[in-house]
């Protein structure tokens, strides 16, 4: 073999630079210039007696193991082109995402209502099979059915799980709405509609990001899975059992719950668990049907009785009065109240968007985002009783009937505080109140030094140009815990929309932008890119 006499390389690697030169070819162009560094040192890198062997003139280490280095750093930059060409992809094929997107957000999904939910999944497969992923409705029993798929990577072993919902909330009321909830209106650069926020952006996002890695590079940097459900909007009844029957279909090493939206400060957000849920309906029934007020003095009425036990579980002050309630609530750890410490909440935001002055039970905006973030609460979601229409009509009503909802902390569950809760009832002289779950979440959490979580955050700033907002614990709910708990994964909640207490989820006029959906695909193409680079 040949020695290379002339002058020593020195290979430097800039990201972007060698691979905008050389394209495809940038590995075959790097090994050249390492081969011919290997021979201007006299080795002879065909030989196996020299892979232990050090530079007879220097004394430095073989040059066989530098070339494994020089290898492992084109390889990270290969990958480094892909999501670049992948971006390409994502811009050229603006206004196509657009259009399928719109296409999703004009098809009804609402769960609770049962309206669509068929429908929606078929053109969620649809769009799916489309980018490349291979894909199956799987029915859920006795419930909305999944959408699941698939892509293999040929270069990585690694898996993340992607999770997300097709489901939306009921659009009422209905004439609060400045256009058609369904019609996917622009509105110069918004995109109103019932899940254009939560979360049908975030699910075409996860699609489009995979087709553009697949179409752009013919790969894609990690294992996929892809879980789309239909029932995350009424407490996910159905998946604790799907997740049980299907743990080695599932299995993975990270799951990405690509379901949130933005800080209120316009940055990407990340929380590392989220609060449970326990939702329930409390009906009260006494005379057969509606009666003249006069019968006031004689006949019991359900709305006090309602309104009275309502009194025994919560206090002005917002304190959970339900005896055992806060027993297995776990304060954060040191890490996670750091994190606090580093959130921005600028609650004067919050309070102009809500046409409010002030914070309930909060004197400052520190001490308002830590009882956001870390105390259980009680809700009242609805109450209907009597006579509610125009005008005056004087009834005492037969029967009246409430919603609640509690956000729960870790390691509360919400199996066992139904149980407390009808035993404050019976203890409390409220036998004649029936109470019925309506849905179960538990809490979850991701400890901060999680792989996924680090590779989010350097997604974030590829995606944004700016670092992401973390949060300890997301004081909204889902089925992470499924994940943590049932399948044992690492997982974190993020996602594009707009920041919700402005995006209108939940609520009439429910929107996104053409801008954030955009850059929502970007984002998540790229946790998928970090994530496989990532130890």
């Amino acid at each position: 073999m040949g020695v290379w006499t002339g002058p020593r390389f020195e290979v430097r690697a800039y990201p972007g630079r060698v691979l905008d030169l050389f394209s495809g070819n940038a590995s075959l162009v790097v090994w050249l210039i390492a081969f011919g560094a290997a021979l201007g040192r006299g080795v002879d890198v065909a030989s196996p007696r020299h892979s232990n062997a050090r530079d007879s003139r220097t004394g430095s280490k073989p040059v066989f193991w530098k070339m494994l280095l020089v290898r492992s750093s084109i390889h990270r930059f290969v990958k480094e082109q892909s999501l670049r060409q992948a971006f390409d992809y994502i811009q050229k094929n603006k206004e196509p995402f657009l259009r399928d997107f719109r296409t999703l957000l004009r098809q009804p999904s609402v769960s609770a209502q049962g309206k669509g939910i068929q429908d929606c999944a078929r053109i969620v497969k649809k769009n799916m099979d489309a980018a490349g992923i291979r894909t199956q409705i799987l029915p859920e029993k006795n419930g909305n059915p999944i959408v699941y798929g698939e892509v293999k990577s040929k270069s990585s072993s690694k898996t993340l799980l992607i999770y997300g919902h097709y489901d939306v909330q009921p659009v009422e009321p209905l004439e609060e709405w400045d256009s058609g909830p369904f019609d996917a209106k622009l509105q110069g650069k918004k995109i109103v509609s019932r899940g254009a926020a939560d979360s049908k952006n975030n699910v075409t996002s996860c699609i489009k990001a995979t087709e553009s890695f697949l179409k752009a590079t013919g790969d894609v940097p990690l294992n996929l899975k892809f879980l789309f459900e239909g029932e995350e909007e009424i407490g996910s009844p159905h998946l604790p059992g799907f997740i049980d029957e299907n743990k080695e279909r599932l299995k993975a090493d990270s799951v990405v719950c690509y379901d949130g939206d933005f800080d209120e400060t316009g940055r990407p957000k990340i929380s590392l668990g989220v609060k449970g849920l326990l939702y329930v309906e409390l009906r009260c029934k006494k005379a057969r049907e509606d009666l003249h007020s006069s019968y006031a003095p004689l006949v019991d009425n359900p709305a006090w009785r309602l309104v009275w036990a309502l009194n025994t579980m919560k206090s002005p002050d917002g304190k959970i009065l339900v005896k055992e309630w806060y027993d297995d609530v776990e304060p954060f750890t040191p890490a996670q109240s750091k994190l606090v410490g580093k959130i921005p909440f600028r609650g004067e935001n919050y309070l102009k968007e809500w046409g409010l002055k002030k914070f309930l039970n909060a004197k400052t905006n520190r001490e308002a985002l830590k009882k956001y973030l870390m105390e259980p609460t009680c809700t009242i979601c609805g109450f209907k009783t009597g006579y509610i229409g125009q005008g005056s009509k004087t009834v005492l009503p037969g029967s009246a009937m409430l919603k609640i909802d509690f956000r729960l902390v870790y390691n509360q569950n919400p199996k066992k505080l139904l149980g407390i809760l009808k035993d404050h009832l019976h203890q409390h002289g409220f036998d004649d109140i029936q109470v019925k779950a309506l849905g179960f979440l538990e809490p979850s959490r991701t400890k901060p030094s999680a792989p996924i979580a680090r590779a989010a955050a350097k997604a974030a700033k590829i995606a944004y140009g700016r670092g992401p907002v973390v949060l300890p614990r997301n004081p909204a709910s889902g089925p992470d815990y499924l994940f943590t708990k049932r399948l044992g994964l690492d997982s974190i909640w993020t996602g594009s929309g707009p920041p919700s207490a402005y995006s209108h989820a939940h609520a009439p006029n429910e929107y996104t932008t053409i801008d954030d959906f955009m850059a929502g695909i970007r984002y998540i193409s790229a946790i998928m890119q970090e994530y496989a680079r990532t130890s």
